[in-house]
């Protein structure tokens, strides 16, 4: 005679869902409905979907067990939640304009071996490249003619750097160019006064002193 089951289970799709949470809910409605491990592997099937369907599928040994499906699950879906959540930061990370490119540098490969490291062929060569390009600031952007990931690194700090130089001549250039012009500036105001101390001293010389009478 079937019973309804006291406790039910959500469908677990496998991208974006909680694994730990998943599995709390499930180990919760074992209990509850007092399920062996026997019913246990029966059901849960059943409520794996979609991606976490496709990956049941694929083991050649099915677990005979809860605890055996728990070490599988999170072998693989841990992993995948990780490198899944590695991935949406990767794709996010952008050089701020006041930034030098060493310093998005610094995060971009930083975040790119920690993907690497789970799995190494999460992202290709192209997408890699691509992904590096858009996160540079549009000022960079504009002058950069990609090659390989190395070859586009290396055009980028050339660039940075010629532009850095640029910036100190022309910040050099304007600092002479105003002290040039408050040597002008100086210069027509002495020449101002002294005219005026020589109007001044021309006009006493011209006045004539009457002694009271």
């Amino acid at each position: 005679m079937a019973y309804a089951p006291i406790v039910k289970l959500n469908k677990f799709i496998g991208k974006e869902d909680n694994t730990q949470v998943w599995l709390n809910d499930v180990e919760k409605a074992i209990t509850a409905n007092k399920w062996n491990d026997t019913r246990a592997m029966q059901v849960i099937p059943y409520f794996l979907k979609d991606t976490a369907d496709l990956w049941y599928q694929s083991l050649v040994n099915k677990p005979q067990d809860f605890n055996a499906f728990k070490l599988e699950f999170l072998r693989y879906f841990s992993n995948n939640n990780s490198i899944n959540r590695l991935a949406n930061t990767f794709t996010t990370i952008k050089q701020e304009d006041t930034k030098a490119v060493t310093t998005y540098l610094g995060h971009f490969h930083r975040n790119l071996h920690q993907i690497q490291a789970i799995d190494t062929n999460y992202f290709t060569a192209p997408q890699i490249l691509n992904q590096f390009i858009c996160g540079l600031c549009s000022s960079i952007l504009q002058h950069i003619h990609p090659g390989t990931l190395q070859d586009t690194v290396t055009h980028v700090r050339d660039f940075e750097s010629a532009e850095s130089e640029a910036n100190h001549a022309q910040a050099i250039n304007l600092v002479m160019n105003r002290s040039s012009e408050l040597d002008s500036k100086l210069e027509k105001f002495n020449e101002t006064i002294n005219q005026k101390i020589k109007e001044y001293l021309a006009n006493s010389n011209q006045t004539i002193y009457q002694p009271p009478q």
